[in-house]
């Protein structure tokens, strides 16, 4: 633990951080509040009135309330209650447009229910209710995202913190209603299991990290599989993990920030899609948002409920790299969402404190130092100085200063946890381990297994099943056992296993959207070339295209990776032909042409209408996206 000296280096900065906030408060009677900075272009701010736990009011009510558990001073219940009293008159809390934990009314629902925490008063809780209830529909199924930060899974904690206070049914039916969803919208990945691959996520792929990633979501399943006795969920939060696992970069002992910006798009190959076009600029992030300080604290939670040694490793190697992030203490960031005092949630974890108390009190000095310079936490933004904000401003210093002098994370936002059910709550008819595999893997082979039900095929060793991969096998081995109805039945099958193949493939809605862009201009220039020049010219099956079927001469089926999916599209004879081709190797055009107007015309075809029948086709499937010009 830190000595008495350095936790009254704590204590003084925090009464500063205190001070500080005290004399930029607004108030009247019954109200007070801060303004949150925002850009008005990219030099310019001015203020606003936000009410929200990330950079608004009621981020720092939960900062005052966590100084009134330290130091027991009445004062602070009060201002937080005149900061509530405005929050929730508010006409943003009471027509709410964001909804999500951290930048919705989730934050005022669970700032409502710490108050209670500490307080006992009722009058909190009460609010709580009524805000959930009058706003069901937009606190769940309103929310696009499946994240923590801004999407639904934080608001499966709010909920269950509610149900743990009032016992409501209703707000029961809720998490029910979410977690169904959440199994719903889970996806295959080539290893593990991912959300938030639609247009939610302008990333490379669905995102890692604690925020917007599978550590949040996995850190949500594994409170809830605790407190709902639940082990499907646990189940689902390994599967997250394991997905997430896929962007460890070794090199740089961290997990890659899949996030896709403009820069990243101008790469020449960006259209490509491939990994190692962007890996030098995502290996780098590593803050409570991104990167392995958000990750470690799900796999310090993995660990402690599996007890799984491929935890602690990854808990080991998130460590290291805070720990040599600490040791060069680069960047002028010392803000909790992306800074250095966002490693302390994780930091603190650490069972042998020896290795990181010099390490904290080194970060605290850094931190206090730039403050006294520049009166911010972080020097990237110019309104630094002016920010506020729990997450991204100075009551986020001040919050994670009382955990380190209290030595207590047990109500911290920024490593959110379930208290211990007050009765026996399981869930196990609807969240067993069994029956989440079942809904998830069998939405990948619906035909196959509606046949085989029709052939009355027992199926119901499902729960000795790992994963997808194995579920396949299973199929496959019920099917050799058929005597009638085999071909057609895995006809189907490996229709289905060829479409499994691409959703594990699939890299979500963003992928898809700047390959298309990219296909369309390339098709706009070929087609505006004379069939003299197109002839001349090299095409290839693109690659989000996939020809299935044995016999061109009957048409045949494409399976095509989009926004939104894995489509199957049914083709006639001509293009089923060309894309068959295709599908085993490059051609140039004048090779396709000669080749189909030998094997599929009549030798006293006109040549000339022939390769012009032959050039319209393929102008077709050029603009179709389903083939492309090489380079």
């Amino acid at each position: 633990m830190f000595t008495i000296a350095q936790n009254q280096i704590f204590i003084n900065h925090l009464n500063e951080i205190r001070d500080d906030l005290l004399l930029k408060k607004n108030e009247t009677t019954n109200e007070a509040w801060w303004f949150t900075p925002y850009y008005v272009n990219a030099e310019d701010y001015e203020f606003e009135e936000r009410y929200d736990i990330f950079n608004g009011n009621c981020g720092i009510a939960l900062f005052f309330l966590e100084l009134y558990r330290f130091d027991q001073n009445v004062a602070h219940l009060d201002l937080i209650d005149k900061v509530m009293n405005r929050i929730l008159r508010s006409t943003a809390v009471l027509k709410p447009k964001f909804f999500a934990l951290f930048t919705g009314i989730g934050g005022v629902i669970y700032t409502n229910l710490k108050i209670f925490e500490v307080t006992g008063n009722e009058k909190y809780l009460k609010e709580a209710l009524h805000l959930t209830l009058n706003n069901q529909q937009q606190l769940s199924i309103g929310l696009l995202k499946a994240d923590l930060l801004s999407g639904y899974s934080g608001n499966l904690l709010v909920f269950t913190l509610l149900y743990h206070h009032t016992q409501n049914e209703e707000v029961m039916q809720l998490i029910s209603s979410l977690l169904d969803r959440l199994i719903n919208e889970a996806r295959i990945a080539e290893i593990g299991l991912k959300w938030d691959y639609n247009q939610s996520k302008k990333a490379y792929d669905s995102m890692t990290g604690f925020s917007h990633g599978a550590s949040g979501i996995a850190y949500v399943l594994m409170q809830l599989s605790v407190y709902f006795n639940a082990p499907g969920l646990l189940y689902l939060a390994e599967e997250a993990l394991a997905y997430e696992m896929q962007y460890y970069y070794a090199p740089a002992k961290n997990w890659l920030d899949l996030r896709i910006g403009n820069y990243n798009l101008a790469k020449p190959d960006a259209h490509l899609w491939q990994l190692d076009t962007f890996v030098s600029d995502m290996a780098g992030v590593n803050a409570w948002a991104h990167g392995a300080a958000g990750v470690g604290l799900s796999r310090n939670m993995a660990f402690e409920l599996t007890q799984k040694k491929i935890y602690s490793k990854q808990c080991d190697d998130a460590l290291k790299r805070c720990l040599s992030d600490l040791a060069k203490s680069t960047r002028p960031d010392f803000t909790l969402v992306s800074g250095y005092t966002g490693m302390i949630p994780f930091l603190m974890c650490v069972k042998d404190r020896n290795k990181i108390d010099e390490k904290l009190c080194d970060l605290m000095d850094g931190a206090i130092k730039q403050y006294r310079k520049t009166s911010s936490y972080s020097e990237y933004l110019s309104c630094g100085a002016d920010d506020y904000g729990l997450f991204s401003g100075k009551a986020g210093v001040g919050y994670m200063l009382l955990q380190l002098i209290t030595g207590d994370q047990s109500n911290s936002i920024a490593k959110p946890a379930l208290p211990k059910p007050l009765k026996s709550v399981i869930l196990e008819t609807q969240l067993s381990t069994m029956i989440i595999k079942q809904k998830i893997f069998s939405r990948y082979y619906k035909r196959t297994i509606e046949n085989l039900e029709k052939a009355i095929v027992n199926l119901d060793v499902i729960d000795q099943v790992e994963n997808i991969d194995a579920f396949s096998a299973l199929l496959l081995s019920r099917i050799n056992t058929l005597e009638e109805g085999k071909e057609e039945i895995m006809q189907t099958f490996n229709l289905e296993t060829e479409i499994l193949k691409l959703w594990k493939l699939h890299k979500g809605y963003f992928c898809y959207a700047q390959q298309n862009s990219y296909l369309n201009r390339k098709a706009k220039e070929a087609n505006l070339k004379s069939d003299v020049d197109l002839i001349v010219l090299t095409l290839k099956l693109s690659s989000h295209v996939k020809y299935f079927g044995d016999n061109a001469n009957s048409g045949g089926c494409l399976l095509i990776c989009n926004e939104h999916g894995v489509e199957e599209k049914q083709i006639g004879i001509f293009p089923a032909i060309i894309i068959k081709l295709l599908s085993t190797k490059e051609s140039k055009i004048l090779v396709l042409v000669e080749k189909i107007a030998k094997d599929y015309f009549e030798p006293g075809a006109g040549k000339e209408l022939v390769t012009q029948k032959i050039l319209q086709q393929i102008r077709l499937l050029l603009k179709s996206g389903f083939i492309s010009c090489t380079e």
